[in-house]
């Protein structure tokens, strides 16, 4: 029988909301979110995006919710509770899978917060070559590796003080200070001439592209990465919730505030392109780090009172992927809580984890890129694992003994579409599969050396396998351990 032990928890509903929108908001949001809606019918792919926070997004984030309030435990005991002591392995696949976007994704926000110092310090102004920049920060040795140290340092500080005095009153800060920074760069981009021009991209309906597979298959993509549905993040914050908290309606607004910071996103970076680049469709094609890192970065340097901005979007990049990163160390924490550790020794052990395991990631953009590849795409099996437990446990039943007693939200078909999470997934998944087959027709299923097949089938499918084969091994052994509860007040 699993221990209850008493904790901190949230001390408003507010701080709660507040800080499952930071778990949701990311790095994401502001550059992948504008440059795909951009490139994908803009107006159309927003339609499909919409659909898809209901196919998607918050059926899985009532899952986790409900495993986190059920089961008091994190990931791992979620599982075990939930669904049986025997399918403990999945909860420690779905952790492992999580950790493995832990590890480099601390080295991400690493870079936001070195490009906000080359803001404030003067390095980015007129002439600058933003390639060279670039180059020389991700190639040269050991320059990612205390900007990771940091952003991991002040992140661990912050989940040791716990949850009220740590995670709520920093969320209740970062939340607002972006949305308020995404509506000012917003307004300044959208007042520089020829902006209209990428208005009319990002907005404008093309609807023969909601006959495109590729427009459902990038948004289904999007609602995967952006919301962290599937993740167990959201998962981790609702063990902290009190008894009565409304499941379905903060899943609800969780998605919707999380497509708003993307919508805001390409309000502020798809004008700005089309007003100052010269070749818009080279800049939306760069990539994640090449359209924020070289191509924004050099329109900064041309656009009046660009430094001022560039400092701007870089401390919003900052809070995007701060907010995110804080979910996330706080899920590894509340696994070694579950253990019986206490939230001290918890804290600094996942953060010496997570600062230990992201050295690689911080001294190679190519593992980098591998971990993206395979953590990232892996992120839709950890989608499954929870649609399939749902499905086990029974759908009908987690929604009416579960939710609907204390929801104001009274909408069960929206969770019951999670019948339909398995269909997605085979399409969506086939499609990323079909996609890195391609870009190695003759080698897609080799995946050493790392730096030669960064993108494969076959690194993916490696991988995933240790991580599956570990699961099942340690599973009797992991179950015995995960022992404590937390305890909530009324």
């Amino acid at each position: 029988m699993a221990e209850k032990k008493k904790a901190d928890q949230w001390a408003t509903r507010w701080g709660l909301v507040l800080s499952c929108i930071g778990m949701a908001v990311g790095t994401g949001n502001i550059w992948r979110f504008p440059r795909v809606a951009a490139s994908q019918g803009g107006g159309a792919f927003v339609i499909a995006l919409l659909i898809a926070l209901f196919l998607w997004g918050i059926p899985l984030l009532m899952a986790e919710a409900v495993w986190g309030k059920v089961s008091r435990m994190g990931i791992i005991g979620s599982f075990k509770e939930m669904v049986g002591r025997k399918w403990t392995w999945m909860g420690t696949a779905v952790a492992i899978i999580v950790l493995g976007v832990v590890f480099y994704y601390s080295v991400v926000v690493g870079w936001c917060i070195r490009y906000f110092v080359y803001a404030i310090t003067g390095v980015i102004k007129p002439g600058l070559d933003t390639d060279a920049l670039w180059a020389a920060f991700s190639t040269t040795p050991g320059a990612m590796v205390p900007w990771h140290i940091l952003a991991t340092v002040a992140a661990t500080l912050i989940i040791f003080k716990g949850v009220a005095e740590g995670l709520e009153k920093i969320n209740k800060i970062l939340i607002p200070a972006l949305f308020v920074m995404l509506v000012i760069l917003a307004v300044r981009a959208n007042m520089l001439p020829g902006s209209v021009e990428g208005l009319r991209f990002f907005f404008e309906p093309k609807w023969a592209d909601l006959l495109k597979g590729r427009v459902w298959l990038e948004a289904f993509t999007q609602v995967a990465w952006s919301t962290g549905a599937g993740w167990g993040l959201m998962l981790t914050y609702f063990v902290y919730t009190k008894k009565n908290e409304d499941i379905a309606l903060n899943s609800t607004t969780v998605c919707f505030a999380d497509t708003m910071a993307g919508l805001l996103a390409g309000l502020a970076v798809i004008p700005t392109i089309f007003a100052l680049s010269p070749d818009p469709q080279a800049a939306l094609a760069s990539g994640n780090t090449g359209l924020s890192f070289i191509h924004l970065t050099r329109l900064f340097t041309v656009m009046p009172g660009g430094v001022i901005f560039a400092a701007i979007f870089f401390l919003a990049l900052i809070f995007a992927g701060f907010s995110s990163l804080l979910s996330m160390v706080e899920m590894a924490l509340r696994l070694l809580m579950d253990a019986g550790w206490q939230r001290p020794k918890a804290a600094i052990a996942a953060g010496l984890g997570i600062l230990v395991l992201g050295l690689p990631s911080a001294l190679s953009l190519s593992f980098l890129d591998n971990q993206d590849w395979v953590w990232g795409v892996g992120l839709l099996l950890s989608g499954l694992i929870f649609s399939f437990a749902a499905i086990k446990v029974g759908v009908n039943k987690i929604w009416d003994e579960y939710i609907a007693p204390d929801s104001d939200l009274n909408a069960p078909w929206m969770f019951k579409l999670i019948y339909l999470f398995p269909l997605w997934f085979v399409i969506i998944f086939w499609w990323w599969i079909a996609q890195a087959a391609s870009w190695y027709p003759d080698t897609y299923m080799k995946w050493l050396p790392i730096s030669e097949y960064t993108f494969t089938v076959g690194t993916m499918v490696y991988q995933w396998g240790i991580v599956l084969v570990v699961a099942l091994l340690t599973n009797n052994w992991i179950a015995n351990r995960t022992t404590v509860k937390f305890e909530p007040s009324e």
